[in-house]
This record gives C-alpha cells, sequence and structure tokens, in this order.
C-alpha cells in the first residue's frame, strides 16, 4: 500500500512545479494546504490528478469539494474510489 503522504507530495510537485520548493511537503495529515503553499488552483490541479490516479468519476459532486487538509482529501478520495494506484512509480507515469 502507497503511504498517501508520500502520493500527495507527489502530486503537489506536478500541480505547482514552480511554486515547489523543497521546504512545503506534507509530513502529517493534518497538515493544511495553506501552511503547504497550496492556494485554490494548485488544489483544484491536485484534485484533477486525484480523481484520475483513484478512478473516480468527472460529476457535480467531486467538482464542488474543496479539501483544506491532507486528511480531508484523503477522506473524500477513501469514499469514493474505484481503484487503487500500485505504485509512486505508477502514479508518477500517469500524471506527467
Amino acid at each position: 500500500m502507497i503511504n498517501f503522504i508520500d502520493l500527495f507530495n507527489l502530486v503537489a510537485k506536478v500541480a505547482r512545479p514552480l511554486h515547489f520548493t523543497g521546504g512545503n511537503e506534507a509530513t502529517s495529515m493534518e497538515d493544511k494546504f495553506e501552511d503547504l503553499g497550496i492556494d485554490s488552483l494548485d488544489g483544484l490541479v491536485m484534485m484533477m490528478y486525484m480523481c484520475e490516479i483513484y478512478g473516480i468519476p468527472d460529476d457535480d459532486e467531486s467538482k464542488s469539494w474543496a479539501p483544506k487538509t491532507v486528511q480531508e482529501i484523503y477522506d473524500l478520495l477513501m469514499g469514493r474510489k474505484t481503484k487503487e494506484p500500485e505504485s509512486l512509480e505508477q502514479v508518477a507515469e500517469a500524471i506527467k
């Protein structure tokens, strides 16, 4: 099973490559997006990637999600996922 924080940080690096400075990775599920430097546009891009990774349909409900912490995005994804990524390498390949 993939460590969700590692997956979260990988997706964050892809979603906001110019803003990622290496010191603002998530280290706990309680980390707030705002404290990690993730703004609303970054969060939207991350949600698009996460929905693809976890096989969540692009419907009205997922478009209205507005998580504020790593735990909140995890809970939303786990409640609707239809697939599970096998490895971080697989995730990196899918979102490059």
